[in-house]
């Protein structure tokens, strides 16, 4: 931020120092009856010469240069600190439905039986998997605002706009889609498949382990990843990153926690970055899985 002001300041310096110098060059038109003489004759006031202007004008150039990369920054950090204040806002709604129902927002899209989930806290998916149906018929669920409308959250707050990153700039068809976030599977999800050891949080007093400022909820998760509202997290590391968290904020994504607070994690294994399919392999171990396990849940 300090190479932005410095950078600015100088810019404007200049930008009225340039202004100056054409007003003297004016004036030295005027009276000298001469309007391509730009140098200064006797008696006259002093006139800049064009190698002059062309310093100042490189100077700009430079300062620009400066300018543009702080100012790609600037508005870099302010889309993430949007991003994290919707987290917050789908996090106070999260926590309203759970004292209103004594239960956490469902986080499953199928019923045991087969069946879509009508109960769950969003509907529709991201990536218009037809196994998954749609929300309207004839309505691709990726850029239909009633998914969400739908949802179990949105009489909590309803704005469909926070369920969308600012930064992210996925499109189905030419048109955006309406959501980025997804809720961790752990919370008022289902067990993955061989898995039942580790807790499924159905209350907000369940989740002790981890603590509520360390169990996360809402994640920002990847563009290509997305697709109904449950974010998986294998615990036992096996099957590596089912679901990839997203990576449009300078490498890193948001998250938000039980507990209502919302995070900034730097994403810190190439792998995580450059993935092409999932899952992302864990073998090596990857300390991005191992990070957002001991976020998700724990053994019973």
């Amino acid at each position: 931020m300090r190479q932005l002001t410095v950078a600015r300041e100088l810019l404007i310096f200049l930008t009225v120092r340039i202004d100056s110098l054409i007003e003297l060059l004016k004036k030295e038109k005027r009276f000298s009856g001469h309007p391509r003489r730009t140098w200064s004759a006797p008696g006259r006031p002093y006139a800049f010469t064009l190698i002059e202007l062309l310093v100042v004008i490189a100077i700009i150039g430079i300062l620009a240069g400066m300018l543009f990369p702080a100012l790609s920054k600037a508005r870099a950090t302010a889309l993430r600190s949007s991003c994290l204040n919707q987290i917050r806002q789908l996090t106070l709604a999260w926590q309203m439905y759970a004292d209103d129902h004594d239960l956490l927002p469902e986080n499953y899209h199928f019923d045991p039986n087969g069946t879509v989930n009508l109960h769950a806290w969003i509907l529709g998916t991201m990536d218009d998997n037809p196994a998954y149906g749609q929300v309207e018929s004839g309505a691709l669920d990726s850029t239909n605002r009633r998914a969400i409308m739908l949802g179990k959250l949105y009489p909590y707050n309803e704005s469909t706009a926070i369920y969308r990153c600012p930064a992210d700039r996925s499109m189905t068809q030419g048109i955006p889609r309406v959501r980025s976030y997804s809720i961790n599977g752990w919370m008022g999800g289902r067990a993955l498949a061989g898995q039942d050891s580790f807790r499924v949080f159905r209350k907000q007093c369940d989740v002790k382990a981890p603590a509520p400022s360390q169990a996360f909820v809402f994640l920002d998760e990847h563009e290509r990843s997305i697709n109904d509202g449950w974010f998986a997290v294998d615990m036992m590391g096996g099957r590596g990153l089912l679901d990839a968290p997203a990576s449009r904020h300078g490498g890193g994504y948001n998250l938000s926690f039980a507990d209502g607070h919302a995070e900034f994690w730097k994403i810190s294994d190439l792998r995580t970055l450059t993935w092409e399919s999932l899952p992302i392999p864990n073998a090596p171990g990857n300390p991005d899985w191992d990070r957002l396990r001991g976020a998700a849940s724990s053994l019973r």
